[in-house]
């Protein structure tokens, strides 16, 4: 049978003196068992962002520079579909998305969300990237 015993299983043993265990060792190996079990994220794309941190630009300045927009719909998977990868790949497809109020904002990135709406600019988008479009005028919108 084993004694219990009261206190840390090391009591006995002599350690250096100043070689105690102190609060930065115990940050430090939580620190490295965080890291090692826990996956890193990946970065952040527009979609992720924290939308109230971001400057914010109006729609109808970025239909003054970049042209007329015309909603896209999206018949296909987003892969398949070449159109839409080659306007992607030129910066010029804004998604269209819902606050919980119901306002219309944009992001100049593609967002596959459920009730996301796409807008295809004749122009690149590209100065618009790091901001999010304010004040969606539909009426400024081909149909």
């Amino acid at each position: 049978m084993f004694p219990l015993r009261q206190g840390l299983w090391t009591a006995d043993l002599r350690t250096p003196p100043g070689q105690e265990c102190s609060n930065g060792s115990l940050i430090l190996f939580a620190v490295v068992l965080w890291r090692t079990f826990y996956p890193k994220r990946p970065a952040m794309s527009a979609c992720d962002m924290k939308l109230l941190e971001v400057k914010t630009i109006r729609f109808a300045f970025v239909v003054e520079k970049a042209g007329t927009p015309e909603v896209y719909t999206l018949w296909q998977k987003p892969g398949g579909d070449r159109r839409f990868q080659a306007l992607l790949n030129k910066h010029r497809v804004i998604t269209i998305l819902q606050t919980e109020s119901g306002t219309d904002f944009g992001l100049v990135e593609f967002c596959e969300r459920k009730g996301a709406r796409y807008l295809a600019f004749p122009k690149s988008l590209k100065r618009f990237a790091e901001k999010r479009i304010v004040g969606i005028n539909w009426d400024l919108v081909q149909s």
